[in-house]
């Protein structure tokens, strides 16, 4: 790295916690006595196909709205499809429990402890704020969120890492951003954020718009760092 990062930027969800995790709590207090992890897995992939759906058209209005929104919507029409005996409201509220619990993955409180000694730190993350875990205190990381500031992280406003750069008063080039979505990728480079796609899941990335770096794990990231920290030295 020509530039020495001063910013550590990150994704929330399936970057620092892994939402699967917790799929449980959502799935067994809704199935009750239905409850297996093979019926949760298949209908928590089935109920992410509404979602996607209304997601997309809730980002094609151009109208921001909260994520509570498009998940009661989402539900909505899942529930009509399943005819399963619970309320929209009741599985988003347990929904946003499973996101608040979400578990750290294997090397996230090592890279967040070795990394807010050495950077400043944030989260940017599509999210309402009643779904964030409370952790990012303990570590000193800034919080920016959608419900925060009405946007999303691959919108025309691209509000949050504006909101991001404007606080912390330095320039892009020296911000780095990780995250596991396309948006993260597009929505950080379009603000001349340096990026890195974190690949958990070995995917094949399909956008003419290329990430920076790419990553399995917060590991590598580490790995990175130490050596453009090092290459900045030396120039």
């Amino acid at each position: 790295m020509a530039d020495k990062i001063e910013v550590i930027s990150l994704d929330m969800f399936q970057t620092l916690v892994n939402i699967n995790s917790r799929r449980e709590l959502v799935w067994k207090p809704l199935l009750h006595d239905l409850y297996t992890a093979p019926l949760a897995d298949r209908y928590a992939q089935s109920f992410q196909s509404h979602f996607l759906v209304h997601w997309a058209e809730a980002k094609a209005s151009g109208r921001f709205c909260l994520l509570k929104e498009v998940y009661e919507r989402s539900f909505a029409e899942f529930l009509q499809e399943t005819k399963l005996p619970f309320a929209a409201q009741d599985a988003v509220e347990l929904l946003f429990h499973g996101h608040r619990e979400a578990l750290f993955y294997e090397e996230t409180a090592s890279f967040l402890e070795k990394m807010s000694s050495r950077y400043r730190m944030c989260v940017v993350s599509d999210a309402d704020e009643a779904m964030l875990p409370g952790f990012c205190t303990e570590y000193g990381i800034r919080m920016f969120h959608s419900e925060q500031h009405g946007s999303y992280k691959n919108d025309s406003d691209n509000r949050m890492f504006k909101e991001m750069l404007k606080h912390y008063g330095v320039r892009p080039e020296k911000v780095l951003h990780i995250g596991d979505s396309v948006s993260d990728v597009i929505g950080a480079q379009r603000e001349g954020i340096r990026t890195c796609w974190l690949n958990r899941n070995k995917e094949i990335w399909k956008q003419e718009i290329q990430p920076d770096y790419t990553v399995e794990s917060l590991t590598e990231v580490e790995d990175i760092l130490s050596k453009g920290q090092a290459a900045s030295s030396a120039g």
